[in-house]
């Protein structure tokens, strides 16, 4: 019986080490390179308008640094962040990124056990700081005043917040539009379906052009001054985007949403590990997405890239907690 209890033993440890292995090591080469593109670095801003930037933070909570990355990470813990990043332009304010849905456990109460178990583990497992519209005002932001909340993607932890905004506008994609009112109908984890009612018909599509910009083929002027400007960052969701801020010449910021979890992955050209990649929608797409993103960062290395649940990042930015910073 003792010799029995000591196999199983062995066998277990034996499936933990291999777990870690599989964590650690698969998906562990860098990347594949984006197709060579030439760098259009964006004209200077000759009258550049005062923009003042915030951190809001709506949720926090910790993970195993292994799981923010594919390889052997250099970060033991993965400090997560659930943030928007508010800015506030003569022209009005947007957000990027709104968090979760105060009424988030309610709205998933009558999904199947499986998926209810999903996404009490990840979404709804973060510790609530505050609400989207407290959160907002507690920066002097007024909530019910915004230009727009920009989507980086229609995940539960990113456009929930505006469930508790109801007279918010939300700018994204058509293809993360129809994205999230295919989920109206059709229940799954990746839009919560009171979530995309709650949204309907307050979506107005970003149209994209055909003006490249840093190592995008496409780009979108929010204000048509350069200050605000989306990228195509399709793969994590159909319509997932990235979102520069540049606040003056020497802070510019890179918001990349959930395309990659650390920064250290776009320093190493690591794409996600074998857990987070399960949520990408389409895994070809969001590994070339992550390739254009170090690409970007090796042509411009100045500029920030801020994915959106690295804390550390943020941080890097504003200092060690949330508040504002002005251009002028």
């Amino acid at each position: 019986m003792k010799s029995s209890k000591r196999s199983s033993s062995r066998i277990a440890l034996f499936i933990v080490v291999l777990a870690v292995l599989a964590f650690g090591l698969f998906r562990a080469v860098p990347i594949a390179a984006a197709p060579s593109h030439a760098r259009v670095a964006p004209a200077e801003i000759l009258s550049r308008p005062d923009l003042k930037i915030c951190w809001a933070e709506f949720a926090r909570n910790e993970a195993w640094g292994q799981l923010g990355s594919a390889g052997v990470t250099h970060a033991p813990r993965w400090d997560v962040t659930i943030s928007g990043l508010v800015v506030e332009h003569p022209r009005g304010t947007v957000v990027i990124d709104i968090g979760s849905s105060s009424h988030f456990h309610d709205e998933i109460k009558d999904y199947g056990p499986y998926d209810h178990a999903w996404l009490e583990t990840l979404p709804g497992s973060s510790r609530i700081l505050k609400s989207a519209p407290v959160a907002l005002r507690d920066l002097g932001v007024d909530p019910e005043n915004l230009f727009g909340i920009i989507a980086s993607h229609a995940h539960p932890d990113h456009i929930g917040g505006a469930v508790d905004l109801p007279h918010a506008t939300l700018l994204m994609p058509h293809e993360e539009r129809e994205f999230s009112e295919d989920s109206e109908t059709h229940r799954n984890v990746q839009v919560i379906q009171d979530q995309a009612k709650a949204i309907h018909g307050r979506v107005h599509d970003i149209v994209f052009k055909k003006t490249p910009y840093e190592t995008f083929d496409e780009s979108a002027d929010i204000f048509g001054d350069g200050s605000v400007v989306v990228v195509k960052l399709f793969g994590h969701t159909p319509g997932s985007i990235g979102t520069f801020v540049n606040v003056s010449s020497t802070l510019r910021i890179f918001h990349v949403g959930d395309a990659v979890n650390l920064s250290e992955a776009v320093d190493r050209r690591l794409t996600k590990g074998v857990v987070m990649a399960s949520t990408d929608e389409n895994r070809s797409a969001a590994d070339a997405a992550v390739s254009r993103i170090t690409q970007m960062h090796q042509a411009a290395p100045n500029v920030i890239v801020l994915p959106a649940h690295d804390r550390s990042a943020w941080q890097r930015i504003f200092g060690a907690d949330p508040r504002c910073i002005s251009s002028r």
